[in-house]
């Protein structure tokens, strides 16, 4: 990354870490407890974890939830599914809540899915807790709207950070 661009990063302050709601939504318990140590190092104070989709639904319906972790979980309800819940729900407060998802499938197929579920933001593992610091930061400092079709609910796939001119094509005009 470039020294300007380095610069112009937006950050969030230790009090922003302090007041955020996270839920981790891992199977593994090894897993579960790096993400919570990652969090903890933050300042992060109000961590919620699940280990299946189900309780993953019933958490966000009871707790105050910044952002959601949310592993490939196994089925019957898989961390796409869930996803999907998430952003067709009918609360307002939950279907915009960016997601990370966290995945050992690198497949081009694999990341068109998880983006077509609607994730935020999709991190492959092996990842370093800089790489989950980034991707937090991204989510929560430049969010993107939620989009809302008869196929598609989730993030704007374009992102803008207001830099660049918007450029159309001829036929766009």
């Amino acid at each position: 990354m470039s020294q300007v661009a380095e610069n112009n990063r937006k950050t969030l302050s230790p009090e922003d870490y302090a007041q955020l709601g996270v839920l981790i939504v891992e199977d593994t318990l090894y897993m579960a407890n790096m993400l919570r140590g990652i969090l903890s190092g933050l300042g992060v104070r109000n961590i919620v974890s699940a280990r299946t989709g189900e309780d993953a639904l019933s958490a966000l319906m009871r707790g105050k939830v910044d952002l959601a972790i949310m592993d490939d979980l196994e089925p019957p309800l898989d961390g796409l599914s869930v996803v999907r819940a998430i952003r067709t729900t009918e609360e307002s407060n939950l279907n915009e809540i960016p997601v990370i998802f966290v995945t050992t499938r690198r497949e081009r197929a694999s990341i068109i899915e998880a983006r077509d579920a609607g994730v935020t933001e999709i991190l492959s593992k092996p990842f370093s807790a800089q790489q989950l610091i980034d991707r937090i930061d991204t989510v929560l400092t430049r969010p993107r709207a939620i989009v809302r079709s008869a196929v598609f609910t989730g993030p704007d796939r374009r992102r803008r950070d207001g830099k660049a001119p918007l450029k159309r094509r001829e036929s766009d005009r």
